[in-house]
């Protein structure tokens, strides 16, 4: 028998009970768009989160300190030492001491950073407003949203503003035997940073050399190649340094909603499961009220595996008809619920997510892995059916 013609019989016998085909695609549809949906709503969390920490050349970039030793320096010769390494592209130094940062009557409490502007390109700072430094000659400093809030000074008259900064040098980033010491100095406001943890403020780093700092609290430094991180981090290990990296903090999210991704997929897979007993149930019911028919194509001439087809291609018909409506339900519900989620952050002006998404190349996954589910439904009541014998089937009531 024609496949077009296992095919056309296996439709018209769905459709002739078309309430209980609806009903029981719908059943796979609604289970089908909820995996998609959960999975979506996993993925763009994972998305979200790692964009939101950082970019991929982030990834290639390596932040050395000397934790709590008291005999290792990261100076001018240590900062030679690492950009001869293998694959570094460049390294730069960073120092931060505790200030009294001040303005006008008011009075904080935070700490300084001298950074250059090539340590705020692999720092990846983001600006709420403002500039980075002009020229490091000036005495220009970039602060955060707490500095700013605790200093009362607002978003239109903040740039530009001078503050004054008393630093307090600890020994450590002295010359040997050279005791802590403090040092003031104004800056005219060029940047502010929307972080609102704690008050800090970034300043050049000739601040702090000018002032007779030669050893530096950390250090960045890039590699020509994300493969190359792994093997440069060794190198400054063995150098006594501590090492971190955004990548860490990168793969731990990402085991993370690996196993977050499980467990959605685990409560996707009992909407599944109930939905193929329903399918299941269908394709028995319609087994059974087929008997006759059966029997008498037996009895004419039709093949064993012509009606174990007849009745796979049922279930497949099913599994096809509900998994293209449930793919669609579930990634149309996502689309919509983000531009809902773009629309309100347009609204409130913030910064608005994409909270829901789902590659192609998924979509076709779930596609593909919920018509085998509809065959393997589909095998026992098809071979159940091959198996009648004609006598008995025409004998049936």
């Amino acid at each position: 028998m024609r496949f077009s013609y296992l095919l056309y019989l296996a439709y018209r016998n769905l459709f002739s009970h078309k309430m209980r085909t609806v009903l029981t695609a719908s059943g796979v549809g609604i289970s089908v768009a909820f995996v998609v949906f959960l999975i979506s709503f996993g993925l763009g969390l994972q998305r979200v989160s790692t964009d939101q920490i950082t970019n991929l050349d982030a990834l290639q970039v390596l932040d050395v300190s000397i934790a709590k030793s008291k005999l290792l320096f990261i100076n001018d010769e240590t900062m030679n030492k690492f950009t001869k390494l293998g694959n570094v592209s460049e390294a730069y130094p960073q120092v931060s001491s505790a200030a009294k940062i001040s303005y006008n009557q008011s009075s904080i409490d935070g700490v300084v950073y001298g950074k250059d502007n090539n340590y705020l390109r692999l720092e990846d700072m983001k600006l709420y407003s403002g500039q980075k430094y002009e020229d490091i000659s000036v005495d220009q400093a970039i602060i955060n949203a707490a500095t700013q809030k605790q200093l009362s000074l607002s978003d239109n008259d903040v740039l530009n503003k001078e503050i004054t900064v008393d630093v307090v040098v600890r020994s450590e980033l002295l010359n040997k035997d050279e005791k802590a010491k403090t040092f003031s100095k104004k800056f005219k406001i060029v940047g502010v940073i929307s972080d609102k943890s704690a008050p800090f403020i970034y300043v050049p780093l000739h601040i702090f050399t000018d002032n007779g700092v030669v050893n530096y609290s950390n250090a960045k430094i890039r590699m020509d190649n994300k493969n190359d991180v792994n093997q440069a981090r060794l190198q400054v290990e063995n150098m006594g340094f501590k090492v971190s990296s955004i990548k860490e903090t990168i793969d731990q999210i990402n085991q993370f909603f690996n196993i977050f991704q499980v467990i959605l997929i685990s409560f996707g897979g009992i909407a599944i499961v109930v939905a193929c007993l329903g399918m299941f149930n269908t394709l028995t019911i319609s087994l059974i009220e087929k008997t006759r028919e059966v029997g008498f194509m037996k009895a004419l001439g039709t093949m064993r595996h012509d009606i174990y087809w007849l009745f796979t291609l049922e279930s497949v018909l099913i599994g096809a008809f509900g998994s293209i409506v449930g793919v669609t339900l579930g990634v149309m519900t996502g689309v919509l619920l983000n531009y809902g989620i773009f629309a309100l952050a347009s609204t409130s002006g913030n910064q608005s997510v994409e909270l829901f998404y789902i590659p192609i190349p998924l979509v076709l996954m779930i596609l593909a892995a919920s018509l085998f589910v509809s065959l393997l439904t589909g095998i026992y009541p098809a071979r159940r059916a091959a198996r009648i014998s004609p006598l008995d089937a025409m004998r049936y009531e």
